[in-house]
């Protein structure tokens, strides 16, 4: 598949892309970063999702996180000008990150190698739906066209078990986070159209995973959906059986939610994301 393709496809750590995919498809993955403190870790490189989490646990204070610098994208565009004619580089949404900023500075440096740097307006596994979708078109033009197409149909349904590390992150007003911490309510919210948006808050983390079934029927049909979870293996696996059982003939991958989006989800949480026909 590869062979027959003159172009490059590089995403960024917060795609969650699958291995099997990554190797598949010879996706490029440029890694964010992690900083507990004064220790800085590119995600999924020099720390895993596991060795994340337990670090979070028992940190008082939220890790903070950070783009490539322009000169890793630079650096990655120029060894690929050496195999590929072109490069599609698909990056976490502008709204959340200056990771496509960094990507689209760093291609202006290298000389006489087209890139085509497309801000998803998402996160997660969506993006990794995007690069695959990259990976399949034959040309450059071809797959920018396909990519730019699905953007506004991307969505991310995300159930946090705890306004925690939103709020700590700055993503949410102290009072709002208080009030949801009080009634102990589980925030399902929505990524679309460059927001984050709230769909429901649920007394029980068992009801609003019902919540998050009914509204993702309400959605479909879809054309690629996954699972995601960050240290819930058990409940996204339930999720996924049910949702196979419905969507016979669908590919239905279970990811993992990775350290940057870690940091702001905190531990357990689940999402159903995709994209939609």
């Amino acid at each position: 598949m590869t062979s027959k393709r003159r172009f490059a496809v590089v995403t960024d750590s917060t795609a969650d892309l699958p291995d099997e995919w990554r190797d598949r498809y010879g996706i490029e993955v440029v890694p964010l970063k992690v900083i507990f403190g004064s220790e800085t870790f590119r995600d999924r490189v020099d720390m895993t999702d596991d060795e994340f989490f337990r670090r979070l646990a028992a940190s008082t204070k939220l890790p903070t996180t950070s783009a490539p610098s322009p000169g890793e994208f630079a650096e990655v565009y120029s060894r690929l000008a050496k195999d590929y004619d072109g490069c599609i580089s698909i990056h976490l949404g502008a709204q959340l990150s200056a990771t496509v900023e960094a990507a689209r500075v760093g291609a202006q440096s290298v000389e006489g190698f087209r890139v085509n740097v497309i801000d998803s307006e998402t996160v997660t596994m969506p993006i990794a739906f995007l690069c695959k979708v990259a990976a399949e078109c034959e040309t450059l033009e071809g797959a920018t066209a396909a990519v730019q197409e699905r953007i506004p149909k991307c969505r991310v349904l995300a159930l946090l078990d705890t306004l925690r590390y939103l709020e700590m992150g700055g993503r949410l007003s102290r009072a709002q986070a208080m009030i949801g911490t009080m009634l102990d309510l589980k925030p399902l919210l929505l990524v679309a159209d460059r927001e984050i948006k709230p769909v429901d808050r649920v007394r029980t983390r068992s009801r609003a995973i019902q919540r998050m079934g009914e509204y993702f029927r309400r959605e479909l049909p879809v054309e690629h959906v996954a699972v995601m979870h960050a240290q819930a293996p058990d409940e996204a696996e339930t999720i996924a059986a049910q949702l196979r059982s419905e969507l016979p003939g669908q590919e239905l991958v279970v990811g993992n939610i990775g350290c940057v989006l870690g940091s702001h989800t905190g531990p357990k949480a689940l999402g159903v994301v995709y994209i939609k026909k």
